[in-house]
């Protein structure tokens, strides 16, 4: 053979493993994608689950004892979880967030009553019944990202 021939050989060698590396690198990153995609919902399902923990706690106080301390306590911990599911949540392309937002402006302006409360009493009754709100969007939120009951 002619060094032109080999030249033609090597040189449609490389152009087919060039090839070869695009398509298997391409098919690779797009299972990279759906395990990215798996993660940030299995994450935001974690932190929505923390959500409903939280709120759980915080509606499970006895607004007849309560003090507006362990109000606030409570709904320290329900901002926490808050924060991780906003977080969560922006990994998630296109997740359905539009009820929840709502529902947390409803339960921060609760919150943002609780020093204008005649009482510990009535401020935990107005949290709690914004909190259930938020509680329910967020079981709205996992069923619609397809989270797991357990």
């Amino acid at each position: 053979m002619s060094r032109t021939w080999w030249i033609i050989i090597g040189v449609a060698v490389a152009v087919g493993l060039a090839v070869l590396v695009g398509i298997l690198g391409t098919r690779s990153s797009s299972s990279s994608d759906t395990t990215s995609k798996t993660e940030a919902v299995t994450s935001l399902c974690s932190s929505l689950k923390g959500l409903q923990t939280s709120i759980k706690t915080l509606t499970g106080i006895d607004t007849s004892t309560a003090t507006k301390s362990e109000l606030e306590n409570d709904v320290n911990g329900v901002e926490t979880s808050w924060n991780q599911v906003k977080s969560d949540a922006q990994a998630v392309q296109d997740a359905p967030t539009g009820s929840l937002d709502s529902a947390w402006d409803d339960f921060t302006s609760a919150v943002k009553d609780i020093p204008n409360a005649g009482s510990a009493s009535e401020a935990a009754s107005s949290v709690t019944t914004a909190a259930q709100g938020l509680s329910s969007a967020a079981q709205s939120t996992a069923s619609s990202i397809n989270c797991s009951s357990s």
